[in-house]
């Protein structure tokens, strides 16, 4: 039994090496980061000084990506076979790469949000903000479609090795949406004329994004219940389940928050009116409620494997712990969108509590991030452990 065990382990780690790390863990973290800066940047409630910390937190998103991704693109250029190899032999890498569209996704809304009604801004940053997400649109659906014919055409993954991973492209199209939601509700300078074939876009990328997650949530219960959980040091990866459900809930709130407000301008056939365009925000508010509690099963799963995980002392820190910030962001964006909706307190103090955790947990994995820089073991794994192996020989 307890060889099979190890077998498991062995077979759930794939591409990690021995410390949980996996060797695209390092574009998550321009990704997480973006996902606070935008929790700022949306909540409902405000401070003296908040749009400066928003804005110097956007500037440093910005600095983060440019150099993780440059990192990313040098090791394309030079080691290109590399790279292909180990995304047609390593579901968590090929997944991965949805973070870079993901990333540069909440960089376009803190744009949209931040730059376009900033006093040194306008509205010809939502028109950057605007451009930029049509061409990520086309990013993300590629690499969307890219990680399917992989998975479909070779031997990257099978039920038994499956991961939550597999969700992370299909939370960007969610993620797509939402964002052109939100440059399209609180940019400066919209008209309907530019704001309703990104709302129409963003409703199909909702629907990409959500039903393709219920495939996978489908095909990862046949995995646990054949499996079982996966080892303490990948539990955190469970997190990625509530990504899809949190930010479907948002993004069609927000959309039809958008169709309400440009619908009737628009003005056209039957359906782009304002009567459509009010039914389309109730039925999201009522969908946010359906979709929301998926979201809510989901989250307490996660935390009941993480307590029990604590509890048997089989925790360490890897990279795959930042999976803890963008999934229950997603929730509360759409805790956010439901207080502004309803103008509830419940939902407004809710949020805050999350936007607090949150802020906590980011600041706490730097903190263990920054240590492991100093000593060495964040992006060599596996010469680190080799070393403590040979201590205890």
């Amino acid at each position: 039994m307890q060889n099979g065990h190890a077998r498991h382990h062995d077979v759930e780690r794939g591409g990690k090496d021995a410390n949980g790390h996996s060797p695209s863990d390092e574009g998550k973290t321009p990704w997480r980061f973006s996902t606070v800066v935008e929790e700022f940047q949306q909540a409902w409630f405000t401070f003296h000084s908040l749009d400066i910390i928003s804005t110097i937190m956007f500037i440093f998103n910005i600095v983060l990506f440019v150099l993780v991704f440059s990192m990313f693109m040098l090791r394309l250029i030079l080691h290109p076979t590399g790279l292909i190899k180990q995304c047609t032999t390593d579901l968590t890498s090929l997944t991965m790469l949805g973070c870079i569209p993901i990333a540069f996704f909440t960089i376009i809304g803190d744009i949209g949000i931040t730059a376009s009604t900033a006093s040194w801004g306008g509205h010809s940053w939502f028109l950057v903000a605007y451009a930029f997400w049509w061409t990520n649109t086309v990013v993300m659906i590629c690499i969307a479609l890219l990680v399917m014919v992989v998975v479909s055409t070779t031997n990257v993954t099978n039920t038994e090795i499956f991961n939550p991973s597999m969700v992370l492209p299909f939370v960007g199209t969610a993620t797509d949406a939402v964002v052109g939601a939100l440059i399209v509700n609180y940019s400066d300078g919209v008209t309907a004329r530019l704001a309703v074939p990104v709302i129409l876009m963003s409703y199909i990328l909702v629907g990409i994004g959500f039903w393709v997650a219920m495939l996978v949530f489908a095909i990862y219960f046949v995995r646990l219940m054949n499996n079982g959980l996966p080892p303490g040091a990948q539990s955190p990866s469970l997190c990625l389940l509530v990504g899809p459900c949190g930010q479907t809930a948002a993004a069609i709130q927000l959309l039809g928050a958008a169709a309400m407000k440009y619908f009737g301008s628009y003005n056209r056939g039957t359906f782009l009116q304002t009567n459509a365009g009010m039914v389309c925000a109730a039925a999201g508010e009522l969908l946010g409620f359906f979709i929301i509690g998926l979201a809510l099963f989901f989250s307490i799963f996660v935390i009941y494997v993480l307590i029990h995980v604590a509890v048997k002392r089989e925790h360490q820190f890897s990279m795959i712990w930042w999976s803890t910030i963008f999934p229950f962001a997603t929730v509360n964006t759409a805790w956010i969108a439901f207080a502004t909706a309803l103008d509830s307190p419940t939902f407004k103090v809710l949020s805050s509590i999350f936007l607090i955790a949150l802020v906590i947990d980011y600041l706490a994995l730097w903190g263990f991030v920054l240590r492991d820089i100093v000593q060495g073991r964040l992006l060599s794994g596996r010469r680190a452990q080799k070393h403590e192996d040979e201590k205890e020989q």
